[in-house]
């Protein structure tokens, strides 16, 4: 439910509400019918809350155009064939890092695990067969949740990254990896698990929310990693990602009534190791705060 709000609230430079409102049947058919410009700009709210008290906060700027008639339809390419390819990736990419970074806030990962292995490991193969064993390992163990990224370094070897919740049995996941990759041509283990929390990224105490984006940075748009159609992280079945719930601010709200209003939402629900970013020519907002049990 959103709450009801005079449109004077818009004009001050302090936002005192929790929640906007929609704009009414009537602003909107107002708006059609006037003389004015054609192009009418507004600003809606994005708001995710997560179990543990994790919440994202947007607000993102769009133009709306005063048009009778259907719009033309956009010419379709042949799937894999478009001249627009390369930003396709690119969209499909950032697509995939955001469903890395919820995931892992999902389920309120603090520690991250590499995989590595001593080798110049580059069979992609390989490296799908040896996670798959790997997860279902682990599985006969534990209630496995995880989600995972692959990393390619400049040497071209694969490396996987794995952000999991609480403390692990290290012993045994090294263990399980190790059995997986046996031993290298010099006879020595061949793969290592490296295990590194919040505090190792320079985050502090507040910070492990932070490791969810830190972890889908290794998401690549590379068409050589990733071929098309191809998934780019892996995770546990059951991960659970919250709703987001939305609104437009009232018609006439400003960029920095926008911004304020989603960076006073930030602060009131916990401004301890906010992240935040804001591109005012994008017509973005956006804010993440820790988890309130830290």
């Amino acid at each position: 439910m959103f709450s009801n709000i005079d449109d004077s609230q818009c004009s001050s430079k302090n936002f005192e509400f929790d929640e906007g409102r929609l704009a009414t049947e009537d602003e909107t058919a107002n708006w059609l019918l006037d003389d004015g410009p054609v192009l009418k700009t507004t600003w809606m709210i994005y708001d995710r809350q997560f179990p543990d008290g994790q919440r994202e906060i947007c607000a993102t700027r769009s133009v709306r155009i005063k048009k009778t008639g259907s719009l033309p339809m956009p010419n379709r390419s042949k799937r894999g064939d478009s001249e627009k390819r390369g930003q396709n990736d690119e969209d499909s990419a950032k697509r995939a890092k955001q469903a890395v970074r919820l995931r892992c806030k999902a389920i309120a990962v603090d520690r991250m695990l590499t995989l590595t292995y001593r080798e110049n490991m580059q069979d992609t193969e390989r490296l799908k067969k040896d996670w798959d064993l790997f997860r279902r390992r682990m599985g006969e163990h534990k209630d496995f949740h995880y989600v995972a990224t692959v990393e390619r370094q400049e040497r071209g070897a694969f490396h996987i990254h794995v952000a999991v919740h609480g403390r692990q049995v290290y012993q045994l996941i090294r263990a399980i990896w190790q059995k997986i990759v046996g031993l290298s041509d010099d006879g020595k283990q061949g793969g290592q698990i490296n295990v590194r929390d919040p505090h190792r990224f320079g985050f502090g105490k507040h910070g492990a929310h932070k490791l969810a984006g830190y972890i889908s940075k290794y998401i690549s748009k590379d068409q050589d990693t990733h071929e098309l159609n191809k998934k780019r992280y892996w995770s546990s079945r059951g991960i659970v990602v919250p709703e987001k719930n939305y609104y437009q601010l009232p018609y006439g709200t400003d960029a920095f009534d926008a911004f304020s209003h989603v960076m006073q939402l930030g602060a009131n629900h916990n401004n301890e190791g906010m992240a935040f970013f804001a591109n005012q020519a994008l017509g973005v907002c956006w804010v993440a705060t820790a988890p309130q049990n830290t």
